[in-house]
């Protein structure tokens, strides 16, 4: 009767190995399946993509942008009836438009982003501006419209994009003083820009620019009547700091 017992147990533990064996060649060859669907499915979607028979994510983005902050202009050097003058100007609010493209492709250049777009701003003057030789100027004596292109170049680190660029083109600035119209004169103008974005969705970012503008070659205001035969601004010098909102198509 013992030797049974015997029997039965070596036959219970023999049966019970065999289960186990069957159970972890049953689970690794699951697991090697899986790992062959993964990478049949990883090389399939690569061929698809090189095919262009699934869309890529796309490299650029359209965006329009609005700004509105304080610009602080004064000018350097100006002659008046060919006498050296000063040409002040107080504060000013400044909106600014852009529509523009941005690019960023991380599987060619990581981190860096790319942008292109239109400038548009509109100067219109404080009551404090002044002309030495020339009574003091009425509100919004001094207007300036600005158009140009911007060209930045951005960092982007999760959803905060630092950025540096230049910026330039034509400027139209009108100048009035309380008894005298002295005209519209076109110029031109170029920044240094810097600043940053912060991605707020995938459409929407919000963010801040600095512009250092400098307007050249703002020459021959005039007004006969007044006794000013040419009033020339050589160079006009305008920090400008925008808070901005934007939306990505």
């Amino acid at each position: 009767m013992k030797y049974v017992y015997v029997i039965l147990f070596v036959c219970i533990v023999m049966l019970n190995n065999a289960s186990l064996r069957a159970n972890t060649s049953d689970s690794l060859s699951e697991d090697q399946s899986e790992g062959d669907q993964s990478k049949t499915y990883i090389e399939h979607r690569k061929q698809l993509l090189e095919n262009n028979e699934i869309s890529k994510p796309k490299p650029y983005h359209l965006f329009v942008l609005g700004g509105f902050g304080p610009a602080f202009p004064y000018s350097g050097s100006s002659t008046l009836n060919g006498m050296t003058t000063d040409f002040a100007k107080n504060y000013s609010y400044v909106p600014a438009v852009e529509v523009g493209v941005l690019w960023y492709d991380p599987s060619r250049w990581k981190h860096l982003t790319f942008g292109i777009a239109f400038v548009g701003a509109f100067l219109g003057n404080q009551s404090l501006s002044y002309v030495q030789g020339l009574q003091k100027m009425d509100n919004n004596s001094a207007i300036g419209g600005f158009l140009g292109l911007s060209a930045i170049v951005g960092y982007v680190t999760g959803k905060f994009v630092p950025y540096i660029g230049m910026a330039g083109g034509g400027v139209v600035l009108s100048l009035e003083s309380s008894n005298a119209y002295l005209g519209s004169v076109w110029g031109s103008w170029y920044s240094p820009v810097l600043g940053f974005n912060y991605l707020i969705d995938k459409h929407w970012f919000t963010g801040a620019t600095l512009f250092w503008l400098f307007d050249q070659n703002l020459n021959g205001y005039h007004n006969s009547k007044a006794g000013i035969n040419a009033f020339n601004l050589n160079q006009v010098y305008e920090p400008l700091l925008t808070a901005n909102i934007g939306f990505m198509f």
